[in-house]
């Protein structure tokens, strides 16, 4: 008899032991938007710079956390899923306010700011914008993300993962692909279709000025896959190399195409440190579409 009260009561410590430990791990999971982004901080592998425009947006960053949403860009739409997702931490890797630094002086009196502004405010939302360090990081989260999506990790040459090797094959065919993986998207090529190649360059995003043709000049790429870019720059670039008889094509696949993968490789990225926070990737979707 006494041996078994001993065990009611060996078991009754034990289950006391295990609750208590339970209820602190989710106490200890129970974050502020601050908090999350400190544990984002801890786990990129480049230091984390003072000038960067990975900053909070919009919200309260002493709030604490219902759930995580990562996406491309936090349009409108991508708000109102996250909200429905119970997730009131917004992680995105574009402005929400429509230019680089997320300035909004100039925007008071806009009636589309204040709409959004007044969505975010009415539902207890937090806006953090992750671009820089998520580039800087090894390896870079956007590239990783579109190389899983695109099938390319086996073609990467270089320690950057954007230059690739293919068996020889046609412009007109990879634009075909490409086509496959974004079937709801304008594809634009520039160059001959039935020009063979076996060196390509993936340019996600815009990069800026002379980023695309510092990879064009270059004898180890033949076909740029890119994102966006003003059409006087490097369009007009590939354009004139084909007419001075050499081996270049461009195809773009859009912005949006060109990075979003990578915000989905994010969410599961935080999901290797964040415990008991649900976090969920919002597409944003490219909003180009061919015309019927």
């Amino acid at each position: 008899m006494k041996i078994s009260i001993i065990k009611e009561f060996h078991m009754l410590l034990f289950l006391t032991i295990l609750i208590t430990t339970t209820n602190v791990k989710l106490v200890a999971q129970d974050l502020t938007a601050r908090e999350v982004i400190d544990k984002i901080k801890e786990n990129v592998t480049c230091e984390w710079t003072e000038e960067t425009v990975d900053t909070f947006k919009a919200g309260n960053p002493d709030q604490k956390v219902t759930g995580i949403a990562t996406t491309f860009i936090a349009t409108m739409d991508v708000l109102k899923k996250a909200k429905d997702l119970n997730s009131n931490l917004i992680i995105t890797h574009e402005p929400t306010f429509y230019n680089h630094l997320d300035e909004t002086s100039h925007l008071i009196n806009d009636p589309v700011y204040q709409a959004k502004l007044k969505f975010i405010e009415d539902n207890n939302l937090i806006i953090f914008r992750f671009h820089d360090h998520i580039h800087r990081t090894n390896p870079d989260g956007i590239v990783a993300g579109m190389m899983e999506k695109l099938e390319w990790k086996d073609n990467v040459v270089d320690e950057n993962q954007l230059i690739l090797q293919f068996d020889r094959m046609y412009v007109g065919e990879l634009a075909s692909e490409l086509k496959k993986t974004f079937d709801k998207s304008p594809i634009r090529v520039i160059g001959d279709p039935n020009m063979s190649f076996t060196k390509v360059a993936l340019s996600p995003g815009a990069p800026g000025y002379r980023a695309h043709l510092r990879l064009l000049e270059r004898d180890d790429v033949e076909v740029l896959v890119a994102g966006e870019v003003p059409e006087w720059e490097s369009i007009t670039y590939v354009r004139d190399a084909i007419g001075a008889d050499m081996k270049k094509a461009m195809i773009l696949i859009g912005h949006v195409n060109s990075e979003e993968a990578g915000m989905k490789y994010c969410a599961e990225w935080l999901n290797g440190f964040l415990d008991n926070i649900p976090i969920h990737f919002v597409p944003a979707g490219d909003p180009f579409y061919i015309p019927r």
